[in-house]
């Protein structure tokens, strides 16, 4: 039996709290799992639990030692994951979180042929307007529009894009195309809640200054579509990513205003959690959004 064995064993029962919960979790019997973290204990000359009948504690050194022993788990994880063969089909669950806005636009129409070029992979969406912890909430992909302040994720760029200022032709002839940012603050506007400057719009001047507006409005959200379908109903101005509203732009539902003081380009990001090696469900997933937008 390889240490590697051992290693797993007392993790489970660290994890699990019991060696009969740690058995179940490795599908092995109950006996086997004491004998292997007997073994464990013995070639390291130490012991690493207090076991009673009633109680499973770890000794000083079973509490250092289950730290590493963590690591080193994780880290085998990761290692068979990465010299899987290529060719084998991903599969597994993928959990995504995503907002409204990309749930409204383009990924009805993507995820059933990402699922038909990949039937082994089962998608669970979760659809919201905030920021969530991937780490803590098991996410394992969130599409975001502007890279994240956070260096424990990784960002992949799916599609860039712009900001931009819209409204219905009939907010524009009822209340007039502003000329500056600065007159944005005299419109209604419609303001996306999540966002961390949702009430302080960005711009650049000609000379390639920065501008911020403090925008108020009737209407606040952290739900993109609605504010996007009160936009085309002429309730205000939105401020939003380009590639959400190119159709409506197409069918003149919505008019673009203040498009010479937009901010350089941003754009769609694939964020997840940092690790040695992707597993391939999310490479696939990853891969499958920039081809395809």
């Amino acid at each position: 039996m390889s240490s590697i064995h051992y290693l797993k064993s007392f993790n489970a029962v660290v994890e699990h709290g019991s060696f009969t919960a740690a058995a179940e979790a490795l599908n092995i019997s109950k006996p086997v799992v004491s004998k292997q973290v007997s073994q464990l204990e013995k070639e390291l000359g130490v012991q690493l639990l207090v076991r009673t009948t009633r109680t499973l504690n770890l000794t000083e050194a079973g509490e250092t030692f289950a730290h590493y022993a963590g690591k080193i788990i994780k880290d085998l994880i990761e290692a068979e994951q990465a010299v899987m063969p290529m060719q084998s089909e991903p599969q597994g669950t993928l959990v995504i979180s995503a907002p409204q806005s990309l749930a409204y636009s383009f990924l009805p129409k993507l995820l059933p042929e990402f699922q038909k070029r990949f039937p082994q992979i089962q998608l669970s969406v979760r659809i919201t307007g905030r920021f969530v912890d991937l780490i803590e909430e098991g996410v394992d992909v969130a599409l975001r529009v502007g890279k994240m302040e956070d260096s424990s994720l990784m960002a992949r760029l799916i599609q860039t894009c712009s900001m931009q200022v819209c409204a219905s032709p009939e907010y524009w002839r009822q209340h007039g195309k502003p000329v500056h940012p600065n007159e944005l603050s005299q419109h209604n506007c419609l303001i996306y809640q999540p966002a961390s400057t949702a009430r302080n719009w960005l711009f650049k001047d000609a000379a390639g200054q920065d501008i911020s507006v403090k925008v108020n409005g009737n209407l606040h959200s952290d739900d993109g579509g609605l504010l996007l379908s009160a936009a085309k109903l002429g309730q205000g101005i939105f401020y939003v990513p380009s590639f959400l509203i190119s159709h409506d732009l197409q069918s003149e539902q919505l008019q673009l205003a203040l498009e010479e003081f937009a901010r350089p380009n941003t754009g769609l990001y694939a964020l997840y959690p940092s690790a040695k090696h992707v597993p391939s469900k999310l490479r696939v997933f990853i891969d499958f959004l920039t081809q395809a937008l």
